[in-house]
């Protein structure tokens, strides 16, 4: 899932104990744009097939995602199973065992469903008494900051509702976007630990300079319009990095830290620098695939293997990022300025990513015009009467639709066999759309009559046909 506190990567484990698992460990190898575009295209056979439907990998991810909004846990019940909060319902619990206590922000995440607009969201109930309106108000100013390596604070409010021990009572609720089968960094690098009857997962990805990168230049991206906005994030830690899908990293949790720890009024600049060392921490212990890489007693051992395995601009970065805010006063404009050559290799890869979606886009736009004409032709065919016209099904103007329903969809070669063509279909339904001058040869499969007629003539058939039907519907 995706959103809300840190539940120290209880939100994907959540998502599998709800029967839909995160990414498979073969699939989150590269989060480049540049390998998501090459990701659409295929070759032979199938690039004929991905010419007029979506390609397969979208399709795949898209049912994945589906699938995973859509999941419920085998049985449910109490009070969590009935409750509704501030219009939200039928819960779902996401957060495993003991993560509300290996979190900075003890709470209760749940996928949420909307009574306004029907859309699963990600809601995180914090646990002890509810925030005053200062610190809830502060919280709140997040949701005029959006970007897209940030998952998005929605809505933030004070209600009564069960809390995951199913007590009831009055209690904050932060609500996130949810982004269903999204894995953490913490377990897609370092696993998660065992505990009484549960053996944890081993990591599922390897580091590598790439994926570093990655990592890096989205977070960074977020970190920078964070401070531009005079604002700091303070959540920057494996637990709130979430991969999204196979190409999107997206820090969450945003805005819960502002109301539940305001005790730590520090000064902006302060915080600021904070999220840089916190984000070269985090660097440093993907590198080394280590969750303690980056401690005082280990960062200059690990600082050393780092130097050592990767690339020179990683060490100038990760130097920059770690050091001391009193000797460097280092902002996230200088580190910008630092990887501006990687940023804008990144800008191009995702302005080719962009164009190649809005090419998938073009073909589902088309594909659903087909599916309107489709459908129509269907409903003008199907009746064999209207309340206001008993003979309505055995006008001319049905026959010659069916006539057309039999070119589409029943022909045959010489000995009878089954003809698939679905460019046929496709071409001739396009030229029914358009009211084509062209002319269709019609053969009616019962009597062998044969009619000729154009597409001009046949979409005013349609046309005359569904409107009759529609105004049968408005009576």
């Amino acid at each position: 899932g995706g959103g809300g506190g840190g539940g120290g990567g209880g939100v994907e484990e959540g998502w599998q104990r709800g029967a839909v698992a995160g990414p498979p460990a073969g699939e989150i190898r590269q989060y480049a744009p540049g390998a998501a575009e090459a990701s659409l295209r295929r070759t032979g056979q199938s690039a004929r097939h991905d010419a007029f439907f979506s390609s397969h990998a979208l399709r795949q991810e898209s049912a994945r995602r589906r699938a995973a909004a859509y999941a419920q846990p085998p049985e449910q019940s109490g009070p969590l199973a009935t409750a509704t909060v501030e219009g939200y319902h039928s819960f779902v619990p996401l957060d495993v065992p003991d993560a509300s206590r290996r979190s900075r922000t003890p709470s209760f995440l749940c996928k949420a469903t909307s009574s306004v607009d029907g859309e699963a969201y990600s809601l995180r109930r914090l646990d002890g008494p509810p925030v005053p309106p200062e610190p809830l108000a502060a919280a709140l100013a997040w949701r005029s900051l959006r970007h897209p390596s940030l998952v998005a604070l929605v809505d933030a409010f004070t209600a009564t509702g069960p809390a995951a021990d199913g007590r009831v009572g009055r209690a904050t609720y932060f609500v996130h976007e949810l982004f269903p089968a999204a894995i953490s960094l913490e377990r897609a690098y370092f696993g998660t630990p065992g505990s009484a009857g549960n053996p944890g997962t081993p990591p599922s990805m390897t580091p590598t300079e790439d994926g570093l990168w990655d990592i890096a230049l989205p977070l960074l991206s977020a970190i920078h319009a964070v401070h531009s906005a005079g604002a700091a994030l303070r959540i920057v830690d494996p637990a709130h990095v979430l991969f999204t899908d196979p190409h999107t990293v997206r820090l969450s949790s945003i805005g819960v830290l502002d109301a539940a720890r305001p005790e730590r009024n520090l000064p902006l600049p302060a915080l600021q620098s904070e999220d840089l060392q916190a984000l070269g921490r985090l660097l440093v212990s993907v590198a080394c695939q280590n969750a303690g890489a980056a401690a005082p007693t280990s960062l200059r051992r690990s600082l050393s293997f780092v130097h050592a395995s990767y690339s020179a601009d990683l060490s100038r970065l990760l130097m920059l990022l770690l050091s001391p805010p009193e000797a460097a006063h280092a902002s996230v404009h200088d580190a910008v300025a630092l990887v501006s050559g990687r940023l804008m290799t990144r800008l191009a890869q995702g302005a080719g990513y962009a164009d190649a979606l809005r090419t998938e886009l073009s073909k589902e736009q088309e594909n659903g015009r087909l599916l309107r004409l489709v459908l129509k032709l269907g409903l003008a065919t199907s009746r064999p009467s209207l309340p206001a016209n008993e003979s309505y099904g055995d006008h001319p103007d049905r026959y010659l639709l069916r006539l057309f329903q039999d070119l589409l969809y029943g022909s045959s070669d010489e000995e009878g066999r089954p003809l698939i063509s679905f460019a046929q279909a496709v071409h001739a339904l396009n030229k029914l759309d358009l009211g084509h001058d062209g002319r269709a040869l019609l053969t009616g499969r019962e009597d062998g009559a044969m009619v000729l007629v154009s597409y001009h003539e046949l979409k005013q058939v349609l046309e005359r046909s569904f409107g009759e039907i529609a105004a049968a519907a408005e009576q």
